[in-house]
């Protein structure tokens, strides 16, 4: 097959998914790193932009050839590895995410234009952390900031849902906030994620929540229980991690996220998980943690954290493992106050502990 084949073969394919509302096809197409757009992007470098362009209008129609033409070109830029330039075509007023969002506006009520937005506005989300990490020796995160600034624009722009028949925009709203936090995160924007709470709290009451899909509403707690950590409220941010585990599926790799955070937060309470979950969902990190807890092993806690340094700041949680200090401490000490009640010579009363014993 000639490559102006395998571009029209990618084409027909979007068309064919548009034209049956085959959510699940369309985005799978849509995805950064699907084969068959891998494929069409190699004919590229042998195809002039009229062709590019007059193959999509051949099988589609407004917005989806925009879409699908700044699509295939983004991802002809990220396969040479020029990704800040893809992340500017999908980023452009008349990239695939700004169109997507465009038509969402203008038919709320579509879910199936909700799933087109939500993934291209993904991919625009993920382009900018890639873009950042080539830059990352320079300190730039300028791309994630970018898309976060577009993401305030594309919340203020399609605003929540009013009406109950609303369900493309009630999704979709919620899709932005979702990708808004997750943004914020990986830039320590305490107060933006604080903000995105509050704007989350206002326009998702309980009875409007259960109406979500069910993988919806498990990112929506995974993110606002980070964000309620960031503001130190650790009831608060263990309720609402505790519902993301309970309501996500037991062979869902998002336990596993769900999990990293809040075995620890756990652990703050005196709640250890047992060898069999960590083991089950490859945490076997947190077993010589929660051994030093169990024996008071203060040795054995500081060679843990210096050991899993890295992946414990790569994943957000080392500061919450350096709150367990205190729990190995306090189970050394109690471990001593044994110990010492059983000393036939002690002078001192049961109640008390002469600091040179813990001391040494």
């Amino acid at each position: 097959m000639g490559s102006l084949g395998q571009l029209n073969e990618f084409v027909k394919a979007v068309s064919d998914a548009i034209n049956s509302q085959n959510i699940a096809r369309a985005k799978l197409l849509f995805r950064l790193d699907n084969p068959q757009a891998q494929q069409a992007i190699f004919s590229l470098s042998q195809t002039t932009p009229a062709q590019l362009n007059g193959a999509c209008k051949r099988w589609l129609q407004q917005p989806w050839s925009d879409i699908t033409s700044q699509h295939l070109q983004a991802l002809q830029k990220r396969s040479n590895g020029q990704i800040a330039q893809a992340f500017s075509i999908y980023m452009g007023p008349e990239g695939p995410a700004k169109k997507a969002l465009t038509a969402l506006s203008e038919n709320p009520q579509s879910e199936y234009m909700c799933s087109i937005m939500e993934q291209t506005v993904g991919n625009a989300e993920v382009l900018a952390r890639e873009a950042d990490a080539q830059l990352m020796l320079e300190g730039d995160s300028s791309k994630s900031k970018a898309v976060g600034g577009f993401l305030q624009q594309c919340i203020s722009s399609l605003g929540p849902s009013r009406r109950q028949d609303e369900r493309g925009r009630q999704r979709g709203y919620l899709t932005l906030l979702i990708l808004m936090t997750r943004v914020y995160m990986r830039l320590n924007n305490v107060q933006g994620c604080s903000q995105v709470l509050k704007n989350f709290k206002q326009n998702y009451s309980g009875e409007v929540f259960q109406t979500i899909p069910a993988a919806y509403r498990v990112s929506a707690y995974y993110y606002l229980g980070r964000t309620e950590l960031n503001s130190d409220n650790i009831s608060g941010g263990i309720e609402l991690l505790d519902i993301a585990f309970r309501e996500c599926k037991a062979d869902s790799e998002n336990v596993k996220h769900i999990l990293r955070t809040l075995i620890p937060l756990k652990m703050l309470q005196g709640i250890l998980p047992s060898t069999e979950l960590l083991e089950r969902y490859g945490l076997r990190e947190y077993e010589a943690f929660k051994q030093a807890i169990q024996q008071g092993d203060v040795g054995l806690f500081e060679r843990s954290m210096q050991q899993n340094q890295l992946r414990l700041i790569s994943n957000g949680t080392y500061l919450l493992l350096e709150k367990l200090r205190f729990l190995v401490y306090r189970r050394l000490l109690k471990r001593v106050v044994a110990i010492s009640k059983s000393d036939p010579s002690r002078t001192w009363q049961e109640h008390h502990l002469p600091l040179d014993i813990v001391l040494g």
